[in-house]
């Protein structure tokens, strides 16, 4: 969370996820950062999808605008490949 943000313009994408709850496969870890929050992705194919609320939430902030920020540390297997984030609004 950034520091003099707002919180209404603000989504934690790990928690609205609940990764640890709803997907098989995902454990938690400790994270790179004191006290952060880390998820290990077992097996080979994963798709994780947000609950439509949390969709809701990320078409109403991301309407007219023109930039946004993401921020994650990431840690992969050589040899690997995914996808971090993708956004997309179906019509």
């Amino acid at each position: 969370l950034g520091f003099g943000t707002d919180p209404d313009l603000q989504i934690d994408i790990i928690a609205e996820l609940d990764l640890v709850n709803a997907t098989p496969g995902v454990t938690q870890v400790p994270g790179l950062h004191n006290g952060s929050k880390a998820f290990l992705f077992q097996d080979v194919e994963r798709e994780v999808h947000a609950a439509p609320h949390v969709n809701e939430k990320v078409i109403r902030l991301f309407r007219n605008k023109s930039e946004f920020t993401f921020l994650a540390t990431i840690q992969q297997r050589s040899s690997t490949s995914g996808v971090i984030l993708s956004i997309r609004e179906l019509e």
